[in-house]
């Protein structure tokens, strides 16, 4: 994937609008630093999101989930393919999954995840255990047997997509 980046006035017209219902969002106490917008293949604005994780009591209300959250209720659809976001900060492991589930393929960020963790928000913790340097920050234990009732799910799912 090679994308050219974009003019300073077009990443002024994206970024601008992160960056202000961020700051809104800081004010209120909705949640932390960090904003996204998400624009579709015209180039159209789609949603303007900052943090809401304290807001909703929503560990998982960063930017970009929230983006992608309100992204495809909005328009109906799982599938992202074609649009880009630009985060105000580099997007966590947990919103680059969500990106990439959604089919987004291009995301612009400004600040990194050394400025997050030199702000108190640091996710190491996270980047560490899936590089497999660190596996001590959770326990992972596949049960191979004794849940057919588990696997029976997959059975019905079956049925009701075949």
């Amino acid at each position: 994937m090679s994308n050219t980046t974009p003019s300073a006035d077009v990443l002024d017209s994206y970024f601008g609008p992160a960056v202000e219902v961020t700051l809104s969002g800081l004010r209120a106490g909705d949640g932390g630093p960090f904003g996204a917008t998400l624009v579709d293949p015209e180039g159209e604005i789609v949603v303007a999101v900052g943090n809401t994780v304290l807001r909703e009591t929503d560990i998982s209300g960063h930017a970009e989930m929230v983006a992608v959250r309100e992204a495809c209720k909005k328009l109906d659809t799982l599938d992202l393919s074609g649009h880009v976001m630009y985060a105000t900060c580099e997007p966590c492991p947990m919103c680059v999954a969500v990106m990439m589930w959604a089919g987004i393929t291009t995301c612009y960020y400004a600040s990194t995840h050394v400025d997050a963790g030199d702000n108190g928000f640091s996710d190491m913790h996270l980047r560490r255990y899936l590089d497999g340097s660190d596996t001590s920050t959770l326990d992972m234990i596949h049960l191979d047997s004794g849940r057919e009732d588990c696997a029976s799910i997959w059975t019905e799912f079956q049925r009701l997509n075949g």
